[in-house]
């Protein structure tokens, strides 16, 4: 039987955050967990968690089954010192309505590396970190934030797939 290909836009803050979630996706254990995905990728040139979060609606095209936004917090921590917490929600609130999910890094990229890595991570390139430290990340909290909404959203998928299938016969 011919299972379908989802399609997924995955978008980031800046380049090197575009260049960090195309390299984990070329991982063969990511491979492995999206074999059903085609993936596609943009980013912002920086700005705001909002100019982020515009530039990524902007970029859908509308044909993508899912789409995910990798927004740094620490921005957001910092221009909203007192309701940040207020802000996110609004921000979440907002990508739910135009079918977008929202991946936090924790601060920023970097940070998120060095929680992964652990104190090695020096802002090497992003790229070669996670190719070079696989192991690392398939363990960790950023590969579960990352991979769940996916394996969740292909279930969803699938079920509503079957349900038409069913209804057809």
């Amino acid at each position: 039987m011919f299972k379908k290909k989802y399609t997924c836009l995955m978008f980031g803050e800046g380049r090197n955050d575009k260049d960090f979630i195309y390299a984990l996706s070329e991982l063969e254990k990511f491979k492995f967990h999206t074999k059903s995905w085609r993936f596609t990728y943009g980013n912002a040139h920086g700005g705001s968690a909002y100019d982020v979060l515009n530039l990524c609606k902007s970029e859908r095209t509308g044909a993508e089954d899912f789409v995910l936004c990798f927004i740094d917090l620490d921005d957001l921590k910092h221009d909203y010192s007192q309701t940040w917490e207020v802000e996110k929600q609004k921000l979440e609130n907002d990508s739910i309505k135009h079918g977008v999910m929202i991946i936090w890094f924790l601060d920023k990229l970097e940070e998120e590396l060095r929680r992964v890595l652990g104190e090695e991570y020096k802002d090497h390139s992003a790229v070669s970190e996670a190719k070079k430290s696989t192991d690392k990340f398939i363990n960790s909290n950023l590969w579960k934030r990352i991979l769940n909404p996916i394996k969740e959203c292909e279930d969803y998928l699938e079920s509503l797939e079957q349900e038409k299938n069913e209804s057809v016969y």
